[in-house]
């Protein structure tokens, strides 16, 4: 999907600039690109296609500095994000701002996981 948007938005999944590397807001979408009703399912799916664009860029969880969520429904369903997020995030504890938002790219989407890491 990322391939797509770059060609209709002019959109980069991650840029990197020196040792850091600016990583898109991430949503969390089944594999058919539909978005998942279950709010865990989401925020799951949200932190592995981060997962996965850090590893691209040999870094991980770890390696994040800054961690900006944007939320609707903001405050419901924050004790499963917080779950979730915990469990992607190990012992790291980047600096992190959750945001309350109207809405995001696609109707139904809950969440959006923008990030800045660390790269050797």
């Amino acid at each position: 999907m990322a391939e797509q948007w770059e060609t209709d938005y002019g959109y980069s999944d991650a840029v990197r600039s020196g040792d850091l590397l600016f990583c898109s807001g991430q949503v969390g979408l089944e594999e058919d690109g539909s978005v998942p009703s279950d709010p865990v399912r989401q925020y799951e799916l949200a932190f592995e296609t981060l997962g996965t664009l850090l590893g691209k860029h040999g870094a991980g969880p770890q390696d994040i500095v800054e961690l900006t969520t944007f939320h609707t429904d903001y405050p419901n369903h924050m004790a499963d994000f917080m779950a979730v997020k915990a469990k992607f995030q190990g012992d790291a504890r980047p600096a992190w701002t959750a945001i309350g938002a109207a809405a995001l790219g696609m109707p139904g989407i809950l969440v959006e996981i923008k990030a800045t890491a660390r790269i050797a």
